[in-house]
């Protein structure tokens, strides 16, 4: 008997390497339990999978290096106290962003957030309308703060190696009395034979020639 193939079945069974998209993850500390919870509502709500919910600060910074959360809302009773030094420690570390939540706009407060590091400022009790456009707003600066970091510390990296191998080539041409190209060539053989680095090769022939010629000059 004959069977007919009519074509593929248009429900295509999901295969094992097909990921949805992982959801934000979102970490809310609020002495206020109702606040707390209006605030993590929001958030799963829009999506995001509130991974930790705090009253005391005090463990705020541990879990929050520990889950990395793509966003912190942390309620901030006044510039003292666990919450503010929990804020301070996030952000000086670029753990992750923080919008503070307060229950006034007194100007120390207000200033004393934005200096301690925190991208957002929404007074209590927190609306859908007020945290969702603060938290989305503090996750992409903080995503385009830490791009700029990133291609800060490149750039000084590669002006790091520059600096360094050029300094290696000229010990290599005043004591082996290498050409320039022959130099740069024989950091890069090395780096290649010895499995490493031209920094790394380069600052081996710093640290070796640069002292010999340092002990000569004193002698």
């Amino acid at each position: 008997m004959n069977i007919e193939r009519t074509g593929e079945s248009v429900l295509r069974p999901v295969l094992a390497t097909e990921q949805r998209p992982a959801k934000r993850r979102a970490v809310v500390c609020d002495r206020d339990e109702a606040a707390r919870s209006a605030a993590a509502a929001i958030l799963t709500d829009e999506g995001f999978d509130v991974v930790g919910r705090l009253a005391d600060a005090r463990d705020l910074t541990e879990m929050v290096a520990d889950r990395r959360p793509d966003v912190v809302v942390l309620a901030l009773d006044g510039v003292d106290g666990p919450e503010f030094e929990a804020l301070s420690a996030i952000c000086a570390q670029r753990i992750a962003p923080v919008v503070v939540m307060a229950t006034g706009s007194a100007p120390e407060l207000v200033t004393g957030a934005r200096d301690a590091g925190a991208l957002a400022y929404l007074t209590k009790p927190p609306t859908r309308a007020d945290l969702l456009p603060a938290v989305e707003v503090t996750i992409a600066r903080f995503a385009e703060m830490s791009r700029l970091v990133a291609e800060a510390a490149a750039a000084n990296h590669r002006l790091h190696t520059r600096k360094l191998i050029d300094r290696a080539k000229g010990l290599l041409m005043t004591h082996r009395r290498m050409s320039e190209p022959e130099a740069f060539r024989w950091i890069q053989r090395t780096a290649m034979d010895r499995r490493t680095t031209s920094l790394a090769i380069a600052g081996q022939v710093v640290a070796e020639l640069g002292e010999s010629q340092q002990h000569r000059a004193a002698s």
